[in-house]
């Protein structure tokens, strides 16, 4: 069955090691992988996932444009097998120009983390990001819920999208991080609104992980293994544990992502 991983951060090999911890540091988590992308595509081979969405975050402003540099000379140079989103910040500069950048470059969306970044996903300025970003096509992964903050609330989601009702947006973590059995009941059935499992699997119970997939629709999740925070093995084992059908678990391994992207 083909098997794409829709949520794989990759870093520099010189800094990937640093970068991996820092955020490990931040969710309490040791890493169980280094960041590359050697690493990224040596052990995704071993699980039978042949495509990665990859994607980084400017903690500040002045990483962005480095960053998507680096995502867009990656992205290139492995055409059948990455698929690459940018990143942004809202406060960054020039948000338009940075944003005709990443499309001009062969990026197909703006991976955005909240609360490592440290805005408010409904805050003035995320929402003007948010709009360009909707006038351009270009769908958003963005990282929701974290009981420990303020920033990324799946409510505050939502008021994004009913200011921004055509803007494409991938709720991580089944829609709220650390928050699951509450995410779904704010953003299910929002027609801009798709989540992966990235991880996810690893605190829900396969049942529980089950219901909130149907509570969203089953064409509405992609897989995800948010490496380097997990082995892209071990989330595979993980997903197929998962009380689905056949049918489910291939619309939501490679078919509905599909047809994501064939909506830019």
């Amino acid at each position: 069955m083909t098997i794409i991983d829709t949520h794989a951060h990759i870093y520099p090999d010189a800094i990937a090691l640093k970068a991996a911890k820092s955020t490990g540091d931040f969710y309490s988590i040791p890493m169980c992988m280094d960041g590359t992308l050697g690493q990224l595509m040596a052990h995704g081979a071993k699980a039978g996932i042949s495509r990665f969405l990859v994607h980084s975050v400017a903690v500040t402003p002045s990483r962005v444009h480095s960053i998507n540099d680096y995502l867009m000379r990656v992205s290139a140079a492995h055409p059948g097998e990455l698929i690459g989103f940018g990143t942004l910040h809202p406060d960054y500069e020039d948000v338009p120009g940075e944003l005709d950048r990443i499309a001009a470059g062969g990026l197909h969306g703006v991976k955005l983390h909240p609360d490592i970044q440290q805005f408010l996903l409904d805050s003035e300025s995320a929402v003007a990001m948010f709009r360009q970003m909707a006038e351009r096509g270009l769908p958003a992964l963005v990282h929701t819920g974290d009981y420990r903050y303020p920033y990324s609330q799946p409510e505050r989601m939502a008021r994004v999208l009913d200011q921004v009702p055509n803007l494409r947006v991938i709720c991580a973590h089944l829609g709220g991080w650390s928050i699951w059995s509450e995410a779904w009941k704010v953003l299910a059935g929002r027609p801009g609104v798709w989540v992966d499992t990235s991880s996810s699997l690893y605190a829900v119970e396969p049942e529980e992980a089950a219901s909130i997939i149907r509570h969203y629709g089953v064409d509405r999740v992609f897989f995800g293994t948010d490496y380097p925070m997990w082995k892209p093995e071990e989330e595979v084992a993980r997903f197929m544990a998962l009380p689905l059908t056949d049918e489910e678990r291939e619309r939501i391994l490679h078919l509905n992502f599909e047809a994501f992207l064939g909506q830019a």
